[in-house]
């Protein structure tokens, strides 16, 4: 080889060399944070035109092998400009990025289609899930809790598998149902009551849609608000696995109102029967039933054997357990998510339990250089409640478990017919319910054009219930009235939801921003219920196994077959001029088989318009806002929420139950029933083609400021919502041969405000400090319960106020106080003024009372008419079971590794009708007697009948620190992406002048006693790899 040729020999190997040297792969690592130095954790950092990728752990840091020095990092946050770094000679990087002004641009998802937040009329609002996974929950409802201005989350029960009531901007309806609608990925599965089939863990984000502006494009199901829920797809340019494991240990939140003095019990006892003309249980002898009962010194003298604590016999500390499994993937053109969560959830009587399994599975594909999208999605989710438990809380501490006390024998019954042995009742009565639920939708997404969009979706959900259920002859009072009971219920439910829609998106010369869509929706709603029930069994061994071993000549058999159609038409127009002037028109057309002919179709629009003060030179010059937006909007809405076939004659039975039989109901219109299971067959209801949607009118007004680079940002509504055509049932005339009429009738007002305040107190590299104050006010007034038929209702004697009562319209079957009036709130109380206790027969009679009331001891009741007699024309409005507002304050730290959370929650100014106020142990020694002359209990007397009066009534405001999370984030990056460890408490005290156990109970502001509220501990883990 020459000379030359050995030199470009060299030179070759020189140059080859060089390319290998600079295309080989090295590891650069580095830090990302904001531009104050916090770290930005879970930060993507992908290498450009590769799927290979990392995210940031807890302190920003990161480490990824790329294929060379001529390699870029793409980096992306949520809420800060996207960066493009060569990497060039480096291997080690401080990265910083810019906080994103457009990041008031997060697009928020609303009915069929997605706006940026910026450019919002209408009022919504997002929840912050960052705090749901670390929320104990087999529910999203619970979770809402205070949370959402407007929107008030009532939790009434701890039983297993119970769920909240969610009201929006308050009820607007009577009959025709309150819950909000429930959107989940595009599919409208149904009301609040369906968010239990969505597990907490698979949510990506939570909208509320709150006034007519946001909520009409749903038409008949968008009066009570809508709930828009988007579940998780893939990671972006990675796979990851998540698990995540939580145990909740429970307790009740205060001491049981139990007796536990036995003698004190049995010496009130005593009392009462006496002053009531009746012998005294307790003189150490036997009863008509031959059940003894101790003297009084037999039970002061420690000389009864017997002493049970019922609730420890009866009662247990829960223990829940929530599982999650996730793996999610994403690549440029398929995403991928598949969830598993299990959940058991222990009540606190013996044998209750529930438990649930769901599973989510989200894929997504682009197809065609990435124009056409297919979706799909499915949530299913199974499982099993036991309710068979009972309370013990009148169940006579005296009175011993089994015969004797002995475990081998049979349980101590109180005569032959016993019905409240807690214990022989949970272990030989059933009572299980099974259910399976399947939500699925699948979709096709065309890119037509650069600015035009077509998307098809049908969606799909299947609902099956079974219970099962039996009562043993002896120890229930429906098994030994019929020689025992049981029964199986079944009910299924089919739905399919077809949309399809085109959607315009385009900006003109820089200024004018036009979205337009419009669409067509078909709903077919199918649901069907069978009832088997059998008495009288031979064989009891197999229980509601083996029915056939009932009577046969007993057997009730009935089953029904619901079917609904909503066809509709909808479209949004959207317009925007120079990002300053906004612009929403909404129309959607409903057309409802639950109407006649004259009133099938319906028509609901609304109309929204924004101002981006911000971007006004002269608002920009002041240099005080970061954004500044006036919005107003008005529209209507409405609701169909009632059976169908209500337009037409209705011919069945009406029956009740009573002592173990069934009758057939005896009123207007019927004709005498018998004593049978069968009862007679009867006209139901007279028929009503004329009837209607109801509907809502409302208007709001709202403004959205933020301040010191958007650290402090607050939102602020005015609503007026006014719903007419109340859908109602009302009695008429007998005459008619028909007792009832479903009628459009009435009228109902709710306006209110709504202000949230969200601040970022501090925040820098070790400390984190943000907080979240919400304050709701709602009025509601019954404004008329119409006329169109001339009875029903009352005119109260004092005011000429025209009222009808809550539940039941027969004034001997009434067992709330609560009435429906013109010109009040829903549901206020109704009743008779007390003033003091009578402490002499003198008092009693100067007082107008008569008879038994005006005897030593008996409520003195106010005479409001001044006639000199109790009696109906005393009655008076007593109470209000509506808050006069509600708050909740979340508190949130950070320091370094270490996070806490407090969110307090609270309702004032609502009534509380305490039944149990002079029947529970703690209140019964406070008696009225010769010796204590109170003027605050009545007197002891067995067979006494209470009037409904406002001695009743107690404050329900109160103030509860409803949950604190305290957590660690690990930082183990040979171990686990992301870690993290929490301890999480939920009702750990309440600040209340309520004397039961809980103040937070229904709408209608009854307390009927029952359980503490369960304080919760949580333990819970998560890893990422």
């Amino acid at each position: 080889m020459n000379k030359r040729n050995r030199i470009k020999f060299l030179a070759s190997v020189m140059f080859i060399l060089g390319l290998t040297t600079l295309n080989a792969q090295i590891k650069v690592s580095g830090i990302v944070t904001d531009e104050g130095g916090v770290p930005l954790p879970g930060a993507n950092v992908i290498e450009q035109g590769t799927t290979n990728g990392t995210t940031t752990d807890f302190d920003g840091r990161f480490a990824l092998t790329v294929n060379g020095k001529t390699s870029k990092l793409e980096l992306t946050y949520i809420g800060y400009l996207p960066q493009l770094i060569a990497v060039e000679n480096n291997t080690n990087f401080n990265i910083v990025l810019k906080e994103d002004i457009a990041s008031l641009d997060e697009v928020v998802v609303v009915g069929y289609g997605s706006v940026k937040k910026s450019d919002l009329t209408g009022s919504v609002a997002s929840v912050d899930m960052d705090d749901i996974p670390a929320r104990p929950a087999n529910s999203v409802d619970g979770l809402l809790q205070g949370q959402v201005a407007g929107v008030q989350v009532t939790s009434a029960s701890d039983d297993p598998g119970a769920g909240a009531v969610i009201r929006i901007r308050g009820g607007s309806s009577l009959r025709g149902g309150n819950d909000p609608l429930v959107v989940v990925d595009g599919f409208p599965i149904g009301t609040a009551g369906d968010l239990k089939q969505i597990s907490p863990q698979d949510i990506a984000s939570m909208e509320v849609l709150k006034d007519a502006s946001a909520s009409a494009i749903y038409g008949s199901r968008g009066a009570n608000g809508v709930i828009m829920i988007t579940t998780k797809k893939g990671s972006r340019n990675t796979t990851e696995v998540t698990v995540s494991q939580q145990n909740t240990f429970s307790s009740f939140t205060s001491d049981l109102n139990l007796w536990r003095d036995p003698a004190l019990m049995a010496e009130l006892s005593n009392e009462s029967r006496i002053n009531g003309g009746f012998v005294p249980l307790y003189i150490g002898s036997e009863d008509a039933n031959g059940v003894y009962y101790p003297s009084l010194s037999e039970l002061k003298n420690n000389a009864w054997p017997y002493y049970t604590k019922w609730d420890d016999v009866v009662f247990r500390d829960p223990v829940s357990n929530n599982t999650n499994l996730a793996v999610r993937s994403q690549t440029d053109r398929t995403q991928f998510s598949l969830s598993a969560t299990y959940y058991t959830n222990e009540g606190v009587y013996i044998e209750d339990d529930y438990n649930k399994l769901n599973l989510n599975l989200n894929v997504t594909h682009k197809l065609f250089e990435d124009k056409v999208t297919v979706g799909a999605n499915v949530i299913y989710s199974k499982g099993k409640q036991n309710n068979n438990g009972d309370l013990a809380y009148w169940r006579n501490p005296i009175f011993p478990v089994y015969e004797d006390n002995d475990p081998t024998k049979d349980y101590f019954l109180v005569g032959v017919q016993d019905f409240s042995h807690p214990i022989a009742l949970t272990e030989n009565r059933s009572n299980e319910t099974r259910f399976l639920d399947l939500i699925s939708s699948a979709y096709v997404d065309v890119q037509l054009l650069p600015s035009l969009k077509f998307k098809t979706q049908l969606n799909y959900k299947y609902g099956r219930s079974i219970n099962e259920f039996y009562n043993p002859k002896i120890y229930t009072l429906d098994g030994t009235f019929n020689n025992g009971s049981g029964g199986i219920s079944n009910w299924d439910s089919h739905e399919t939801v077809a949309e399809s829609f085109l959607t315009f998106d385009k900006l003109f010369n820089e200024k004018h921003k036009v979205t337009a869509m419009g669409g067509v929706s078909y709903q077919y709603y199918q649901a069907n219920t069978s009832n088997l029930r059998a008495f009288d069994f031979l064989n009891e061994s197999l229980g509601s196994g083996n029915l056939a071993s009932g009577n046969p000549e007993q057997q009730s058999v009935s089953n029904s077959l619901t079917e609904t159609v909503l066809y509709s038409g909808l479209g949004r127009f959207n317009y925007t001029y120079d990002d300053k002037y906004l612009v929403t028109f909404t129309m959607r057309a409903d057309g409802s088989s639950k109407f006649g002919a004259n009133n099938q179709w319906a028509y609901f629009p609304s109309g929204a318009l924004g101002w981006k003060l911000h971007n006004e030179k002269f608002i920009e010059n002041l240099n005080v806002f970061d954004q500044l937006k006036l919005r107003a909007s008005l529209g209507i809405s409405g609701n169909q929420g009632i059976s169908p076939y209500l337009i037409n004659s209705r011919y069945g039975q009406d029956q009740y139950y009573v002592n173990g039989r069934w009758q057939t109901t005896i009123g207007p219109g019927y004709a005498v029933g018998q004593d049978s299971q069968t009862g007679k067959f009867i006209w139901g209801g007279i028929p009503n083609p004329d009837l209607k949607w109801e509907t809502t009118r409302q208007f709001n007004i709202g403004a959205d400021f933020s301040f010191f680079k958007r650290r402090l940002n607050v939102t602020l509504d005015y609503y007026n919502k006014y719903t007419d055509d109340l859908l109602r049932e009302r009695l008429i005339s007998p005459s008619s041969s028909y007792d009832r009429m479903w009628v459009n009738d009435g009228e109902i007002e709710n306006r209110g405000i709504e202000i949230t305040l969200d601040g970022k107190l501090i925040n820098n590299d070790d400390w984190g400090v943000n907080g979240t104050f919400i304050f709701s006010k709602n009025e509601n007034e019954v404004v008329s319960l119409g006329n169109a038929l001339s009875s029903g209702l009352n005119t109260d004697a004092l005011t000429g106020m025209q009222y009808e009562f809550s539940g039941s319209t027969v004034e001997a079957f009434r067992a709330v106080p609560n009435i429906l009036a013109v010109g009040q709130p829903i549901n206020v109380f109704y009743g008779y003024k007390v003033n003091g206790i009578v402490q002499s027969e003198a008092d009693g009679l100067a007082s107008g009372l008569t008879g038994d009331l005006a005897h030593p001891g008996e409520f003195k009741y106010v005479d409001l008419n001044e006639d000199g007699v109790i009696d109906e024309g005393d009655r008076t409005i007593i109470g209000d079971p509506n808050p006069d507002f509600s708050a909740s304050l979340n508190l949130q730290f950070r320091y370094k590794k270490f996070d806490a959370s407090l969110f307090f929650n609270g309702t004032f100014g609502q009534d509380i009708f305490n039944t149990k106020r002079f029947s529970e142990p703690n209140n019964i020694p406070l008696r009225w007697t010769q010796d204590n002359l109170t003027n605050n209990y009545p007197s002891l007397r067995d067979g006494r009948n209470l009037l409904m009066s406002d001695w009743f009534i107690e404050k329900g405001s109160f103030v509860r620190l409803q949950n604190l999370t305290i957590g660690y984030n690990l930082d183990l990056p040979n171990l686990f992406k992301r870690g993290r460890i929490f301890v999480n408490g939920t009702n750990l005290f309440t600040i209340t002048d309520f004397e039961g156990y809980d103040p937070e109970i229904g709408e209608n502001g009854i307390y009927w006693g029952g359980y503490p509220r369960l304080r919760n501990w949580t333990l819970g883990v998560e890893f990422t790899f």
